[in-house]
């Protein structure tokens, strides 16, 4: 910030009185130390991209809490470091909840002499059950479980913002685990 710049606590009253058009100025200002502090907490410069997105918009939706007392910097990387960490424990929710699963289809296939048998109906009944699925859900599950594309390229790929993904993620298993129990407690 040189001489005669209004300060980043100027800058925040003036947007919430009106001047949205400013804030761009505090994003300018702050975007690379929130890059860092994202990048440093995931070590991956896509995701890190991600939440500084996140941060900033976070940041504007919330503007009216900042308290312009304390540097903008500080409460903006504090926004940064929680958001990462919420995210990395949804995301590690999703793969304990991912290999639940995936031991709820091994542990139905891997019983004894009828494995073949089971492994076939089994493929049947989530063939069907996929088959029921809206077309978002089935690209979803196609993208995340069938190629292993990572959370944000499957929201991408959808338009959706990669929490709504997650969310939509874990309402289909529930819907598919549920009609696979229906149609294999039938056969």
């Amino acid at each position: 910030m040189s001489a005669g710049e209004p300060s980043d606590a100027e800058i925040a009253r003036r947007v919430l009185a009106g001047e949205t058009e400013l804030y761009a100025t505090l994003v300018r200002r702050h975007q690379p130390a929130v890059y860092r502090v994202a990048a440093a907490m995931l070590g991956d410069a896509p995701a890190a991209d991600h939440v500084v997105h996140q941060v900033f918009v976070r940041a504007y939706e919330h503007l009216d809490q900042y308290r312009t007392e304390l540097p903008f910097a500080q409460w903006v990387k504090a926004i940064a470091r929680n958001l990462v960490r919420t995210e990395s424990l949804r995301s590690e929710r999703e793969e304990r909840r991912l290999e639940l699963y995936r031991d709820f289809v091994m542990a139905a296939t891997a019983e004894g002499d009828e494995t073949d048998e089971r492994e076939r109906r089994l493929d049947q009944a989530l063939a069907a059950c996929r088959d029921e699925l809206a077309p978002s859900a089935a690209e979803a599950i196609a993208l995340r479980y069938e190629q292993d594309r990572p959370m944000e390229e499957v929201a991408a790929a959808l338009g959706r913002s990669a929490a709504a993904t997650r969310q939509l993620l874990f309402r289909v298993r529930v819907v598919l685990r549920d009609c696979l129990e229906r149609r294999l407690a039938r056969a």
